[in-house]
């Protein structure tokens, strides 16, 4: 005999909505403050952060819960644009993608080698 369980589709909703915030509350950091550590414009954040999502993909961890883009509008300026939200993952993941003559990126690359090399010895 097979049992069939019947979900309450709003409550479900409700869940739904629950997860997602949570997962949105750790989203702490804006990729634009990247332009702080030596990413030059928005084109060099987003090739990073591309890249940074290729690694999430092959991994197989959920972007979702490390990257979010949100709409800003500048109603002055009669402008919308895309910003990100990032969890602490994300935010190194895009670092550590950066271009390689950015002097962050290589000293935030030579950082993580000096503590594997550390740790394997």
């Amino acid at each position: 005999m097979k049992i069939i369980t019947q979900y309450d589709l709003r409550r479900m909703a409700i869940l739904d909505a629950f997860e997602e915030a949570l997962d949105y509350s750790g989203l702490r950091y804006s990729t634009n403050q990247l332009l702080r550590y030596g990413f030059e414009d928005e084109a060099e954040i987003n090739l990073a952060l591309r890249r940074a999502l290729t690694v999430c993909k092959s991994l197989g961890i959920d972007s979702k819960k490390h990257f979010r883009y949100y709409y800003k509008v500048d109603l002055f300026e009669h402008q919308t644009s895309r910003e990100w939200k990032v969890s602490k993952l994300g935010f190194y993941l895009i670092l550590s993608n950066g271009a390689p003559d950015n002097p962050f990126v290589g000293a935030f690359q030579m950082e993580m080698l000096r503590d594997i090399l550390d740790r394997m010895e």
